[in-house]
C-alpha cells in the first residue's frame, strides 16, 4: 500500500532552491505528469497564472502556465529569440505582497518539451510572453526582482485598489506601455500580480 504524498507547499524567498539553476528534465514519465498535475492544482489554489517547480521545492526545469483558459506545461525552456521591450508591474508567489516594474521582451520564441517529451517551438506575445519569461527565469534561479526596469524598486504592494488586485505570480493585466520601453525582458501586458 502506498501512502499519499503531502500537498506541495509554496517555497518563499530567500530559499536557496529559488536561486539556483534547476536540473533539466531527462525522464518524461508518470512521476513528472503527477508533479505537473499537482502544480496546476496549487497554481489555481494560490491564484497564480504560472508556477515553476523550484517554487514548490523541486529542482527540475518544469513550469505550468494557466492564463485565459490556456493551460500548458513547459520543460527545459530555451528562449531562442526576443523582440521589443516593455516595463510593467510584476509580482511573484514566492515573494508575497511585493511587486515592481519589470522589464521584459514583448515577443519571444521559445523551444521547450511538453510533459510527454515532445519538442515544441512556439511564439508568445503580450502578457503570455511575460508569464513564460517569468517562469523560465525561475528555472535558472532568477527572480523578477532581479529584472527591474531602470530606476524601479521591488517593494510591498500598496493598499490602493489597483495594486491590491495584482498579487499572483506575475500580476494583473498591465496597461500596454509602448512609449516607455525597457531593456531586457518580457512582454507588454501584465502588471503586478504574482506569477
Amino acid at each position: 500500500m502506498t501512502s499519499r504524498k503531502a500537498p506541495l507547499r509554496l517555497v518563499l524567498e530567500p530559499a536557496e532552491v529559488l536561486h539556483h539553476r534547476s536540473a533539466p528534465v531527462r525522464v518524461f514519465d508518470s512521476a513528472l505528469r503527477h508533479l505537473v498535475d499537482e502544480m496546476y492544482l496549487r497554481c489555481e489554489e494560490w491564484s497564480g497564472v504560472g508556477l515553476a517547480a523550484p517554487q514548490v521545492g523541486a529542482n527540475v526545469q518544469v513550469a505550468v502556465i494557466l492564463y485565459e483558459g490556456r493551460r500548458f506545461a513547459i520543460c527545459n525552456p530555451e528562449i531562442v529569440s526576443a523582440e521589443g521591450q516593455v516595463d510593467a508591474p510584476e509580482g511573484c508567489l514566492s515573494v508575497p505582497d511585493h511587486s515592481g516594474e519589470v522589464r521584459r521582451s514583448e515577443r519571444i520564441t521559445v523551444r521547450y518539451r511538453n510533459v510527454q517529451g515532445k519538442g515544441v517551438q512556439r511564439d508568445f506575445e503580450g502578457w503570455l510572453s511575460r508569464i513564460v519569461q517569468h517562469e523560465s527565469d525561475h528555472l535558472v534561479g532568477t527572480l523578477c526582482s532581479e529584472r527591474l526596469a531602470p530606476g524601479a524598486t521591488f517593494g510591498p504592494v500598496s493598499e490602493e485598489p489597483e495594486a491590491a488586485s495584482a498579487t499572483a505570480d506575475v500580476a494583473e493585466k498591465p496597461r500596454a506601455r509602448r512609449g516607455r520601453q525597457a531593456g531586457s525582458g518580457e512582454a507588454t501586458q501584465p502588471a503586478g500580480p504574482e506569477l
